[in-house]
């Protein structure tokens, strides 16, 4: 009795864990024909500049001395690919475009993996024109603020110097007061000193 139970809840077991491992399997490999596509990004990955320019030299080269839609495709994924110094995704853009456009030898799957990279290209490009639009908006805010604040300055500069010109002049003013007092204290001191007449 104590057999079987222990040989059912195994059972169990092996049944309960059956669709946690089918489920745990790895994704797909993708397609054969991707695979190079796939390589050149993971060298382009950020982290080893070397190794990223060292990439976009040999798919350049190779893009260059072929021809092949393949070999351009793998450059304009290296060269629009981000997190490296040359990127560029306007042209990458631009490349991934025209081989769409233009009769290619990309079978299916390149095709539709060019045109999601195309999508990733158009996007980053539209986000860098909102950013340069942003930057540009910023810096006339901050040329404008500038300017307003140079005028702000003048004014409170030409405002200084005329409470100066007024205060100097106060200052002239009280000191001929001034000398006027002492000048009349000096003559009303010596109308005093004179003996009184017999």
């Amino acid at each position: 009795m104590c057999l079987a139970v222990t040989l059912s809840a195994c059972a169990g077991l092996s049944t309960a864990s059956g669709p946690v491992s089918a489920g745990s399997s790895p994704p797909p490999a993708p397609p054969p024909v991707l695979v190079r596509y796939l390589e050149t990004l993971a060298r382009m990955a950020p982290g080893d500049p070397a190794r990223q320019q060292a990439e976009l030299a040999t798919t350049l080269a190779a893009a260059e001395q072929t021809r092949s839609s393949a070999d351009v495709l793998r450059y304009a994924l290296a060269l629009g690919s981000a997190g490296h110094a040359s990127s560029n995704p306007v042209e990458a853009k631009r490349l991934v475009s025209e081989l769409l456009a233009s009769p290619n030898s990309l079978d299916p799957n390149e095709t539709t993996f060019a045109q999601a990279y195309l999508r990733e290209f158009d996007a980053r490009v539209a986000l860098y024109a909102e950013l340069a639009r942003q930057r540009e908006e910023s810096a006339q805010t901050l040329n404008s603020l500038d300017t307003t604040a140079d005028r702000r300055a003048d004014a409170l500069a030409a405002e200084n110097r005329q409470l100066k010109r007024k205060l100097a002049e106060a200052e002239r003013k009280l000191e001929a007061v001034a000398e006027m007092e002492r000048s009349m204290l000096e003559q009303a001191g010596v109308e005093t000193e004179q003996p009184p007449r017999p």
